[in-house]
């Protein structure tokens, strides 16, 4: 039989860990690089003319970043230091290709709950060429809430961002509407951490030119996932993340024609100790 003392201890410490709060932002880390490492695969699925199309990529990357303080917010300069993609094509040959990014660095300005501000390479001639404006990476940053949260919190977070399509002949509006949880604390490596669930709806709206034809693009899509934030130095340590979109591709002069395409991309991104 358990003790009084022994039952009133299990008492206070379930209080305490219940009533645990956290307050969740991002920090500048300084010159020191952070490493990650991050891996995506994306299948992309097309149908035109009764034919239908499929290929897969899978992307292999190493980053570092440094960060220091602007005002309230963060600058965070992102560097692409390797980067390997191998294709898949249709007709069953595969193709591999390295990110012309590779070497260079984008300064993103952050506000500290996450929201990305600006975004700009600092390679001013890279940025004007067609692999400049390309996403070369997953973010790092998750929209964090502005108040402090317990375990079993929820927030929500709406963000918009305009992405280029392939050939910079075109952009897409997407919007994400995207619906946090902490879940509980976490210990990784000895670092004490908040597990953050997410799930979100994406709507999709642009143009694009292909093949010589400009196409109206349209669609919806899902997103979910989980994180790991490391609350007390202010980084993500880890993400999984997984996203399904459908979409449809619609000519707007002659010939007349519709593409409808499924794209479901898994991610993830880790912190390299």
């Amino acid at each position: 039989m358990k003790s009084i003392g022994a039952i009133l201890f299990t008492v206070m410490l379930m209080s305490a860990t219940a009533f645990a709060q956290y307050k969740l932002e991002y920090k500048a880390s300084g010159s020191v690089p952070l490493k990650y490492k991050a891996h995506t695969t994306l299948m992309t699925t097309e149908s035109m003319m009764g034919h239908e199309a499929k290929v897969s990529v899978a992307s292999d990357q190493s980053i570092s970043m440094t960060s220091e303080k602007s005002g309230a917010n963060i600058a965070f300069d992102i560097t692409v230091d390797s980067s390997s993609n191998v294709a898949v094509l249709p007709n069953g040959d595969t193709s591999r290709t390295s990110s012309p990014a590779v070497g260079k660095t984008k300064r993103t300005l952050v506000s500290v709950d996450g929201e990305e501000i600006s975004s700009t390479w600092l390679d001013t001639t890279f940025a004007r060429t067609q692999a400049g404006e390309a996403k070369e990476f997953g973010s790092f940053f998750l929209s964090l809430p502005e108040k402090e949260v317990a375990p079993g919190s929820t927030w929500n977070k709406t963000k918009t961002d305009t992405v280029g399509t392939g050939g910079g002949e075109g952009n897409i509006r997407v919007t994400t509407n995207s619906d946090y949880k902490l879940v509980d604390k976490e210990e990784v490596g000895g670092v004490s951490c908040v597990k953050i669930a997410f799930t979100g709806k994406v709507t999709l709206q642009g143009n694009t030119l292909y093949q010589g034809i400009e196409f109206a693009i349209n669609g919806t899509g899902t997103i979910s996932g989980t994180a790991l934030f490391d609350y007390q130095n202010g980084r993500v340590v880890r993400i999984d993340g997984a996203s399904t979109q459908d979409l449809t591709m619609a000519s707007s002069g002659q010939p007349q024609m519709t593409i409808p395409m499924n794209q479901q991309t898994n991610y993830e991104l880790s912190l390299e100790r």
